[in-house]
């Protein structure tokens, strides 16, 4: 899109591109606007405040400028800037995406009665696209039957999820689980750039990776070969490209980790699940497993059919992406799959991996993904596509459920933490992914078939 221009009583509007995705805003505000705002706030103020010596509403307007003057000018000038990005908005047509950002972070708004208010902001918005007829695609409905083995499995892995701790002094073996405080230090820093006083490591096989405040860190275990319970370790990587911090991106990192808890899980037996859980036999706990796994299977099921969709639109569409995706699109991706993680019932200590393996991805793949985020905001912005309180609430008492929590408590703990507009747009974009498949062509496949559709993928697909 070209320069536009707009007005509105009382502003003017610029709008031009900033590069790709992203838009410059031009605002003016009119000297008689701004002397008009800063006369409102003044008698606002006169109308309403008692000083010693003069009456409500009766006091001097030059005092009332002396003593409230630059408080009132800050809340004035505040007031106009966001009235004028709303009507700049309304007029041009625009929706941004994330917070806007200033022109020149370093400059000073000034405002002053009876000139004009000039100010620039930056923002991040949908690319332009023309989307594919969704019926022409095609995609696999993977089918599977939960059989005998799949519940002893999962209930293999719920009795090690319930089972009882015992601390340990040393000697460490892989699936132990530390606690402690760790510190990251970039590059050759004296002070750490953050630090965190719990942070859980659980110990890889031999020879694997295994994450570290967010990080994968290569062959982990042989970084506590021989340490104990009150020891230090110094584990030493390399930032990922595209780590959501930028003075993290590809940088020599140092985490200082020491150990302040240490210990082992003894899986507990199938009698104290039962007891655990309340139910009066195997069979019942079984089939209570059973219906678990078919509504887990159900959703995996409809995720990978969404994954395909969008990898097959993906594939399908050209736009014209930045050049490089901002930490605060990173951020976003890492949430929304965060989220994909905690619905299916993966421990934290899980997640944290799956999010460290994130970090770890090609340019190509943040970028892809990105493209992908784009194009779930343009479907659900045309469809009006939106999320109820009902809806965030079902979610909610579902990653209760599978997180062994009570769904207050997590509510509590989202409202907490400011995740519930992260909830919220995970199950935005879900629906319209979802909205793409209902009008694709499916096929129905065995779970074989499935895998080998997998593995194939999988070998040509970049690394």
């Amino acid at each position: 899109m070209s320069d536009e221009t707009a007005t509105k009583e009382g502003f003017e509007f610029k709008i031009e591109d900033a590069g790709p995705a992203r838009k410059r805003l031009h605002i003016t505000v009119s000297a008689e606007a701004v002397k008009g705002k800063i006369d409102a706030s003044i008698g606002t103020l006169r109308n309403q405040s008692s000083l010693p010596g003069f009456r409500k509403g009766r006091a001097p307007m030059q005092l009332l400028e002396r003593r409230f003057g630059e408080a009132l000018r800050e809340e004035a000038r505040n007031e106009l800037m966001q009235e004028g990005c709303q009507n700049a908005f309304e007029q041009l047509g625009i929706r941004p995406l994330g917070d806007l950002e200033p022109v020149d972070p370093d400059a000073t708004i000034e405002i002053e009665s009876g000139k004009p208010l000039e100010f620039g902001v930056e923002f991040e918005v949908v690319p332009e696209f023309d989307l594919p007829d969704f019926s022409t695609i095609t995609i696999s409905r993977p089918q599977l039957d939960v059989t005998d083995e799949h519940i002893d499995e999962e209930l293999e892995r719920q009795c090690m999820r319930m089972g009882s701790a015992e601390e340990l002094k040393g000697a460490f073996v892989p699936a132990d689980r530390l606690l402690g405080s760790a510190e990251l230090f970039i590059e050759d820093a004296e002070e750490p750039a953050f630090a965190h006083g719990q942070v859980l490591v659980v110990l890889p096989a031999k020879g694997e990776s295994g994450q570290v405040l967010g990080l994968m860190v290569e062959k982990l275990g042989d970084c506590f070969k021989k340490a104990k319970l009150g020891d230090t370790i110094e584990i030493k990587t390399t930032g990922p490209e595209n780590h959501e911090r930028e003075d993290v991106q590809g940088k020599s990192l140092r985490i200082v980790f020491t150990i302040h808890i240490a210990e082992r899980i003894t899986p507990c037996t199938k009698d104290e699940l039962l007891e655990r859980f309340s139910l009066a036999s195997e069979d019942v706990l079984r089939e209570q497993v059973r219906l678990a796994l078919e509504q887990q299977r159900d959703e995996d099921q409809g995720a990978a059919m969404r994954e395909q969709m969008l990898k097959a639109v993906t594939a399908e569409v050209e736009m014209e992406l930045p050049e490089k995706a901002s930490g605060r699109q990173i951020a976003t991706d890492l949430e929304r799959i965060q989220m994909e993680l905690m619905s299916k019932g993966m421990q934290a200590e899980e997640v944290e991996e799956k999010l460290a393996e994130v970090r770890d991805r090609s340019a190509a793949q943040t970028m892809e993904r990105l493209k992908t985020w784009f194009i779930l905001q343009r479907i659900a912005g045309d469809e009006e596509i939106d999320v109820s309180e009902q809806e965030i609430n079902a979610r909610i008492a579902t990653i209760a459920m599978r997180q062994g929590m009570r769904p207050d408590k997590l509510r509590a703990d989202m409202v907490k933490n400011d995740r519930i507009m992260q909830l919220a747009g995970s199950i935005r974009e879900q629906k319209a992914a979802d909205h793409m498949v209902e009008q694709a062509t499916t096929k129905d496949v065995s779970m074989d078939e499935w895998n080998k559709q997998l593995e194939a993928e999988k070998a040509t697909s970049p690394s």
